[in-house]
This record gives C-alpha cells, sequence and structure tokens, in this order.
C-alpha cells in the first residue's frame, strides 16, 4: 500500500529537504507520493530528479500538485 505524505504548508527548498529524506529510505523502484501546494517546489523536484535520477510525475489538483517519485534502482 502506497501512502501518502502531506507536504502542502511547507515552500522549497524545505520540501525538497524533506521529500530527500523519505525518498532515501524507500526501496529502489518504490514509488512515494507527495502533495505539495507550492509551484517553487514542483520547479525544483524536476532540477533535483534530473540529478538524482529518480522518475517523477506531476499531476495539478486545483490548489495543490500530487507529486509521484519512483526511486530509482540500484
Amino acid at each position: 500500500m502506497r501512502r501518502t505524505v502531506d507536504l502542502r504548508g511547507m515552500k522549497s527548498p524545505r520540501t525538497i529537504v524533506e521529500i530527500a529524506k523519505i525518498v532515501k529510505k524507500a526501496t529502489p523502484g518504490e514509488t512515494l507520493d507527495f502533495l505539495v501546494g507550492d509551484k517553487g517546489t514542483v520547479d525544483d523536484l524536476y532540477e533535483w530528479v534530473g540529478r538524482t535520477g529518480h522518475m517523477l510525475k506531476v499531476s495539478e489538483r486545483g490548489d495543490h500538485w500530487l507529486v509521484q517519485i519512483t526511486k530509482r534502482e540500484g
């Protein structure tokens, strides 16, 4: 069962730091769901996954975004 982490009250860069901590603890191939309310966080996540090799899927949900990150294998 996937869990969703609600980070809508945070702003980047703090949100990125929290997401990075959670993703680090995940198993390779695991997909994690995050709710974020800051467009700056979404923009920063594209850069972050480019550096880390994780996969990112973003869906706008009105006043927030659903961010799905799949931890890279290996």
